[in-house]
């Protein structure tokens, strides 16, 4: 019995307004590094009209998510339009075409996102489609720092006597990187490490109990004087690393920013704790090869 084959279809609308300028609301959907801050980071990003954009992802262990777009429509701070498909694994489950209109408000900026689609064969539905969109555009804001009651931030700042070319390479060079990551007492076995936007990096973490911790990370902006890092896997975390030279040393910020408020609650004793204890690893480096 052959399995039946069906289409449906949906459009919907959410509208959002943001405190900020209409450049910077732009640039979020059109500066490649700006849009993988909220966005899955793109392996293609030919942002013009015709052009095509290519991003993959999905949850730890489960299905590989396949976004493929392209420009149709591009008027600069105002109005952008795209068509895209959607597959999961080998199996396209959607078709759609996606509006984004930016309006000043004496409130902000308005955002009205306007999607059409196609659902082939019960693979997706409108009510996912729209709940997947407004959390898209949630983190969408959180990125241009919106709602920073909603932010579950933790920051560690650690001034070190090194500078920033050396901190910066004890970040990005592997075998340097391995040996101060974690908190005291814990090693790491590196598998991928990737070192461009959108690239992967895949660590195990050994900790002193003999407990093993594997990690994927994304890496989403990477530059001498900022590092951001997501964490892929269970707990969902933003975390940035910025350098400042700051008399004859550098200054290290360290923020870790959790997608919930409950992983933010649970997490918060364990993690201001280690994150002081990683920074306290990297100083005791920093030392030993300076």
């Amino acid at each position: 019995m052959m399995n039946q084959r069906f289409t449906t279809q949906s459009t919907f609308q959410i509208e959002r307004t943001y405190r900020t300028s209409q450049e910077r609301l732009f640039a979020a959907w059109s500066d490649r590094n700006a849009k993988a801050r909220w966005f899955q980071p793109a392996e293609v990003f030919d942002f013009c009209v015709g052009g095509r954009e290519i991003s993959r992802g999905g949850p730890p262990g489960g299905p590989v998510y396949t976004f493929e777009a392209y420009y149709q429509e591009i008027v600069s701070n105002e109005r952008l339009v795209y068509t895209y498909s959607l597959d999961q694994g080998d199996v396209r489950i959607s078709v759609s075409i996606a509006t984004i209109e930016l309006q000043p408000t004496r409130e902000g900026i308005r955002l009205l996102f306007t999607e059409q689609s196609t659902f082939f064969d019960g693979h997706d539905s409108s009510e996912q489609r729209e709940h997947g969109t407004k959390e898209m555009l949630d983190l969408l804001g959180k990125s241009l720092g919106e709602s920073n009651a909603d932010t579950f931030e933790l920051v560690s700042r650690r001034k070190l006597a090194a500078p920033r070319d050396l901190v910066y390479q004890a970040w990005t060079e592997p075998a340097l990187l391995a040996q101060w990551w974690g908190p005291h007492g814990f090693t790491n076995t590196f598998h991928t490490f990737d070192l461009r936007p959108a690239g992967i990096w895949e660590y195990t973490m050994h900790g002193p109990n003999g407990a093993e911790y594997p990690n994927r990370v994304v890496i989403q902006e990477i530059g001498p004087e900022r590092i951001v890092l997501r964490h892929d896997n269970r707990p969902h975390f933003i975390l940035t690393g910025t350098f400042e030279s700051a008399d004859g040393g550098t200054e290290v910020t360290f923020r870790q920013t959790f997608e919930t408020e409950k992983e933010y609650i649970q997490l918060k004793p364990i993690c201001e704790e280690a994150n002081e204890q990683n920074l306290d690893r990297l100083g005791s480096l920093l030392k030993s090869i300076s």
